[in-house]
Parts: C-alpha cells; sequence; structure tokens
C-alpha cells in the first residue's frame, strides 16, 4: 500500500506536521472507601452499563478467574465461552513476538517541521513511500501491531490498580457483542511510531462497555472503530497523551478516539482527556451518534472534538481547561448550546459546556441534531451541572477508582 493512500486515514496531522449499582447478572462486589467511593475487589464487574451500552452483561454470572499467564490470557478472551477474566497483574507481551526491523518513510517534504528527527513519528508498515517522502531503518515491536482478539459475552476487569496489559491492544471483530472492559491500563504500542498499534478497536460490535480504563502511550489509535454500526459507551476513562513520539511534535498525542462506522450509537460520559492535540474524540461515520456529556479536558494543544458533516452530536456538560481548540471549526449537525431549546425535542432543559483559560466554544445550535436524539431518548444519560465536572472527572476517572 502506497502511503498517498493512507493519508485520507492518517488526518490533519500530516497536514498540520506535514450511578454506581451491581450489575445483576455479574458476579461483582463493591466495597466501600473511607471516602464513600465505591472500590473494586477481585469479584467482577462493578456497576451497570448505561447509555447507549445499555443492557450489557459481559460474562454475566460467570465465575471470575484471573490467566496465569499472557498465552491463558489470549486464549480465554478469543473463545467461545463467556468469562469474567481478571486482570490482577502486569501482563507484558513486549519482547513476546520478537521485533521487526524494515523500512519505514519520513516526511521530508519542503516547509515540513515535525519530523521523528525532532520528537514526530516515523510511518511503519507501509510498502512505498510517497514523492517528498524518505525511506527511513525502523525497529518496533511485532506484539504491539497484532491485538489481542475479544470474543462476545466476555467482562475484562482489572484488579485495584493492579490491572496492565502493556505492548498489546485489544480488538473486538465484526459479529462480536456483550463486552465490558474496566478497570484496565493499556499501554506502550510502538509510541514512537504511526500504525505502531491501537490500544482497542472496535469493527462491527453491538453492547461495548469501556469503563474506568487508562490509555496511554499509543502508536495509533487509544480507541477506533470500524465497519457497521457499533453501540458503545466510553465512561470514567483517563486518556494520557503524554508521548515520546508526537504526530505534532509537541509531546501530544494526536491520535485519540476516531468513531468512524456507519451508524454508530457513542456515549462519552465523564471522561479524562489530557496531553492530546487532536482526535479525541473524532466522529466521522455516516449517519452516527455522539452524546458526550461531563467530560473534563486539560492542557490539550491541538483540537478536541472532530465532527463530520455526515453525523450528529448532543455536547452537555463538558469542561474545557487550557485547550487550545475544544471543538473545531466547521463541524457538522450539533447541538452543544444548552438550554430550554432542548425541551421540545427530548423533555429536558439541555446542560451547557463551558471553557477557561481555552479556545471559544461555538455557537452549535442544531435543531436537526436534536431531533436525531429525540428518537433514542432512552439511551441519553442526564448530564450534572457543568461546575462540578472538573472535580467529578479528577476523582473518578482511570483506573483504581471504582
Amino acid at each position: 500500500m502506497r502511503l498517498s493512500s493512507l493519508i485520507l486515514a492518517a488526518g490533519p496531522a500530516l497536514i498540520h506536521a506535514a450511578a454506581v449499582a451491581k450489575n445483576s447478572t455479574a458476579s461483582s462486589t463493591t466495597t466501600v472507601a473511607k471516602n464513600g467511593t465505591a472500590s473494586s475487589t477481585s469479584s467482577g464487574v462493578v456497576g451497570t452499563a448505561y447509555g447507549f451500552a445499555k443492557g450489557t452483561t459481559g460474562g454475566g454470572s460467570a465465575k471470575p478467574a484471573a490467566p496465569k499467564d499472557i498465552a491463558e490470557l489470549k486464549l480465554w478472551l478469543a473463545d467461545s465461552t463467556p468469562r469474567v477474566i481478571l486482570i490482577d497483574k502486569l501482563f507484558n507481551f513486549k519482547g513476546t513476538e520478537g521485533s521487526v526491523k524494515e523500512t519505514g518513510c519520513r516526511d521530508f517534504r519542503p516547509g515540513t517541521k515535525c519530523t521523528a528527527a525532532n520528537g514526530g513519528q516515523d510511518f511503519i508498515r507501509v510498502k512505498q513511500c510517497d514523492a517528498g517522502w524518505k525511506s527511513v531503518p525502523v525497529t518496533y515491536d511485532k506484539a504491539g501491531v497484532d491485538a489481542l482478539e475479544i470474543k462476545s459475552n466476555k467482562s475484562i476487569v482489572g484488579v485495584g490498580n493492579k490491572g496492565v496489559i502493556q505492548g498489546k491492544g485489544l480488538h473486538i471483530a465484526q459479529g462480536s457483542s456483550n463486552i465490558i472492559i474496566q478497570n484496565v491500563h493499556i499501554t506502550d504500542l510502538n509510541p514512537q511510531y504511526v500504525w505502531g498499534g491501537d490500544a482497542l478497536s472496535i469493527e462491527g460490535a453491538t453492547n461495548v462497555w469501556v469503563d474506568h480504563c487508562k490509555f496511554s502511550k499509543a502508536g495509533r489509535m487509544f480507541i477506533v472503530s470500524h465497519f457497521k454500526g457499533n453501540t458503545v459507551t466510553v465512561s470514567n476513562n483517563e486518556f494520557d497523551g503524554v508521548t515520546p513520539g508526537s504526530a505534532t511534535c509537541n509531546k501530544n498525542a494526536y491520535w485519540g478516539l476516531m468513531f468512524i462506522a456507519p451508524g454508530e450509537k457513542i456515549t462519552l460520559d465523564k471522561n479524562y482527556f489530557h496531553d492530546m492535540s487532536g482526535r479525541s474524540p473524532k466522529i466521522n461515520g455516516q449517519g452516527s451518534l455522539l452524546h458526550a456529556t461531563n467530560n473534563f479536558f486539560s492542557n490539550n494543544l491541538g483540537h478536541n472534538f472532530e465532527i463530520s458533516t455526515e453525523t450528529f452530536a448532543l455536547l452537555e456538560g463538558n469542561s474545557w481547561v487550557k485547550t487550545t481548540e475544544p471543538i473545531q471549526a466547521g463541524s457538522g449537525p450539533t447541538f452543544a448550546d444548552g438550554g430550554a431549546a432542548c425541551t421540545s425535542s427530548l423533555g429536558r432543559a439541555c446542560v451547557g459546556n463551558e471553557a477557561t483559560g481555552s479556545g471559544a466554544l461555538p455557537k452549535l445550535g442544531s435543531t436537526v441534531a436534536l431531533a436525531a436524539f429525540a428518537k433514542v431518548k432512552a439511551n441519553l444519560v442526564a448530564p450534572t451541572a457543568v461546575a462540578n465536572t472538573q472535580a467529578s472527572v479528577m476523582k473518578s476517572a482511570g483506573v483504581g477508582k471504582i
């Protein structure tokens, strides 16, 4: 594949730089910490899926068990048995499949200011470089580019703050359904290279709940969706963009979340995005819906929301601090203005958003977007006041906080 055929997928970086309740079907327990928040034990999923992933039960009442090593983890994830899989330690895949030495590509076109020579990323797994690009030797960890496959009816649950999958991402294939990923840190997938590895890829799956996880140091996307419509809730996660190799050469990850399947329904609730420079999130699947509520964005040296003209977005209760461009100009049908204009469509007023020390929030009051969300009211999250977003998210988002 020529590099030019990948540019559209790689995106603007090349232009710039070139409610906790017990799950009734799962064996889950919680203990109450001194601060009154729930903390996880080694018994399984905490809480109940909501939003567009409402009804997701994962491994259900299967007995929770921890795999003894990476081989058993790989086997359990990919089999057809309903499972509650405990990630109770570091599962380190780095070096387990060897390394690859090959020829990669680097942008040397006139005017290009961001390359791997000054903190950018080279491209790997490309058969031919385009004009203006030069071939460069690259070496990467093979495990990072081939993800672990997850089949239906699985709960993957970290224990305390111990659950880490290093050097390999997760892949939910077409036709899979009913999957919960909770309280797991996925990290270190060849971050110095574009196409170094996605932390989580979802391809035409229904009922996926990603909750209280942390994503860091990925070579490509933290979360990416493909093919036909997915129904997903992404909640209470930390997206840590600090990276040694940035497509925008500012130590901020450009490759955040990208939802590109047609007809998707995505809930994005109470997540923490920091040190990002783009695509956090990007949505451009035709006819897709994104409801983003009470997310906190901090120290982002690029844009966050990138919303195509083919999609619909409803943004409520989101807070930005020190963010260059909270919502990219030219967004598609989006309602983000808050207020009573939502009442006739949603039966309630919408909660407004706020930005402090950041780029201005554009006026986005699309009634077309409201009409689209009126059809799915049963799955919409009831946002809380934006004044509470930062404190609430900082207290609860990420691993070890359930």
